[in-house]
């Protein structure tokens, strides 16, 4: 598959979460620990069981905390923690552990010396900020749009015009700018929907949804990307 480099488009825009952060490592942790704690989980699951319960809660590599809870409240009544206790509970020590992938923050940093004009835009609210002060990648990137801060999240259009202005180009430029991201119904779909060019990175065995239109690449991590 032809090389993609970066240097050749107008715009670069990357996701966060399992694009330049290992939220699949922390998600699994939090799980894990929450299950450890958690003697209702032990009772009716072995660990692995448990785990596999909680993964299914986040189909896409995306974690809707609400649909989440009632689903684990359906299966364990007893679950007493409120809809806003999961969230604090959740974000708190996912910010805590979470780690940026190997070489995310050099990466950043050479696009930035090489004067490329990228930003990131991600789902999320004030805990993406956390996120990206905790891995060390805060202040490594031209601008960042958290959803819930700015008001609308991907995949809806909102996002992704407010996107093109951060990036200071307009509608003409649109095939001149490569979203980068692991999510086909957020992050590639709505970069499609605006012309966007589209990387998605597959994780693990994933296969892209047969149902979408293709990205234009599929790569294995940003590791796969030359400036």
């Amino acid at each position: 598959m032809k090389k993609i480099k970066l240097s050749d488009y107008k715009g670069i825009v990357f996701d966060l979460d399992d694009t330049l952060i290992d939220r699949k490592e922390a998600y699994n942790k939090v799980f894990s620990d929450l299950y450890n704690a958690q003697k209702l989980f032990q009772k009716k699951f072995t660990h692995d069981q448990a785990m596999c319960f909680f993964w299914s809660l986040s189909p896409n590599n995306h974690f809707d905390l609400k649909k989440g809870l009632i689903k684990i409240k359906n299966l364990f009544p007893e679950f007493t923690l409120s809809y806003e206790e999961f969230y604090e509970y959740y974000y708190e020590n996912l910010v805590k552990i979470i780690k940026p992938y190997d070489g995310a923050k050099e990466f950043l940093e050479k696009l930035i010396e090489r004067k490329i004009n990228f930003g990131i835009v991600t789902n999320g609210g004030e805990y993406q900020y956390k996120k990206v002060k905790n891995t060390g990648l805060k202040d490594k990137y031209n601008f960042f749009i958290a959803s819930e801060i700015f008001g609308s999240s991907k995949p809806n259009i909102e996002i992704y015009l407010e996107t093109l202005r951060q990036l200071k180009l307009t509608d003409k430029d649109v095939e001149n700018i490569l979203f980068i991201g692991d999510n086909p119904y957020t992050d590639i779909i709505g970069a499609q929907r605006i012309g966007f060019k589209t990387a998605w990175i597959k994780m693990d065995d994933n296969e892209y949804p047969d149902d979408l239109s293709a990205p234009d690449y599929i790569i294995e991590s940003f590791r796969e990307l030359e400036i």
